[in-house]
């Protein structure tokens, strides 16, 4: 009798010894890889800001290129071909560049959503590394299979409940950044 107690005694020690190993083997690959997608959203955050910044630069200095050609070509355009003369000729030229103009800040437009989606992102993984990180702790605290299970259950709900908010918000801010860039066209474009 006392030799079957110190075997279920040894028994429940290799299962709470095996079940802490299982969590803490589980916490360190789960730490590594919470941090591994934490530098890889910073990273993407940093390369999307850099490029929209590069990419609203080239706008701007496109813009203005744009603009002068623009002019320059519907002025030799309308000399060379004696359509336009005059005052009709310079209305179409400031055409043209309102229209340049138009698409500019169209482009502007959805390189601040591209922003706002970039800054979502980076949201979405610092807030889930965090609570990724709670919810280790409750893993590393398991006394049972059943509530190491629950627990992991637990995380892998809620890493799917936030993937789901942050892909609607960013749904959402690409909406709004299309309308925008349409407002802006059509609010800026000269009449055909």
């Amino acid at each position: 009798m006392a030799q079957q107690r110190q075997v279920e005694k040894d028994m429940t020690q290799a299962g709470q010894e095996a079940a802490r190993k299982m969590a803490g083997q589980a916490g360190n690959t789960a730490r590594a890889m919470t941090d591994a997608a934490e530098r890889s959203a910073h990273t993407g955050a940093d390369i999307m800001q850099r490029n929209s910044e590069q990419v609203r630069q080239t706008f701007e200095a496109g813009s203005e290129a744009a603009a002068r050609v623009a002019e320059r070509a519907i002025g030799q355009f309308a000399r060379a071909f004696g359509v336009v003369a005059g005052d009709n000729g310079q209305q179409t030229a400031h055409q043209s560049a309102r229209n340049v103009e138009a698409i500019l800040h169209s482009s502007a437009a959805l390189t601040d959503g591209m922003q706002r989606i970039s800054r979502e992102w980076l949201g979405f993984a610092q807030n889930r590394a965090e609570r990724n990180m709670d919810r280790l702790e409750a893993l590393m605290g398991c006394r049972s299979v059943q509530d190491f299970i629950a627990a992991q259950t637990d995380l892998v709900r809620d890493n799917l409940e936030d993937f789901l908010q942050i892909t609607k918000r960013v749904a959402e801010v690409s909406t709004r950044m299309v309308e925008e860039a349409a407002q802006t066209g059509d609010s800026t474009l000269a009449p055909r």
